[in-house]
């Protein structure tokens, strides 16, 4: 009777860990699916706006977001990628947004990076955060207005900061409706780096700034730092 009790506690046991795992796996290409109408549709905007300000960039900006969607279609059906190709798209798909601004808007980006080949990382969990910093970037046309990305990878550890300047009337809908892309990807980091994260939303006196630390995976996905 133990012997019988114990397996059949072992075979549920298992049957509830495949469920969970299959809920897992399927809210996350849930939120993949959300996630990628999106970016098209943003990415798409860019360049029918640039279509009729400028008809040479918009032409530079179409070949680009080519090689943006055969990323996306082709490269992105794992749930890890190498960093430095997540890096190759992230300068991608700022080269293209950068195309959509103002002059008076300045985007400048730094990337220091030491690591393996065998780091990986997540597909666009990245990207909402530069999204939403030019989304809600300052207009003002009597001061600067400015958007700062930095990136820093050390081994597998990520450090990514995003800031922007901002109006003091729009901090309140930035903070509180954020976006599919913001609320997005704080749900797939809870469910892809569960305590191997920390997102941290800093509103200031005249910027928003946003940190996010990670402790990445690799290829074969082994053990990483975790966070208190």
């Amino acid at each position: 009777m133990s012997i019988y009790l114990t397996k059949n506690w072992i075979q549920t046991r298992q049957h509830q860990q495949l469920l969970e795992t299959e809920k897992l796996e399927t809210e996350l290409k849930f939120l993949r699916h959300q996630f990628n109408p999106h970016f098209l549709f943003n990415t798409i905007n860019s360049i029918f706006f640039l279509i009729h300000k400028n008809p040479n960039q918009a032409s530079a900006s179409l070949a680009n977001f080519s090689e943006l969607l055969r990323y996306q279609l082709y490269e992105c059906n794992d749930p890890q990628i190498p960093l430095n190709k997540g890096i190759a798209y992230l300068e991608n798909f700022i080269d293209l947004k950068k195309l959509r601004q103002n002059r008076n808007v300045t985007v400048t980006m730094a990337i220091e990076t030491v690591y393996t080949p065998q780091v990986a990382i997540a597909p666009f969990i990245l990207m909402p955060f530069v999204e939403n910093a030019f989304k809600h970037v300052s207009k003002y046309s009597d001061r600067p207005n400015w958007i700062t990305i930095h990136l820093q990878v050390e081994g597998a550890y990520l450090r990514f900061v995003v800031a922007n300047s901002f109006a003091l009337d729009t901090t309140y809908e930035f903070i509180h409706y954020g976006g599919i892309g913001l609320s997005n990807v704080q749900r797939r980091l809870d469910l892809l780096y569960p305590a191997r994260y920390q997102l941290r939303i800093q509103p200031e006196v005249d910027q928003f700034r946003i940190t996010l630390e990670i402790g990445l995976d690799d290829l074969v996905l082994s053990p990483v730092k975790q966070f208190a």
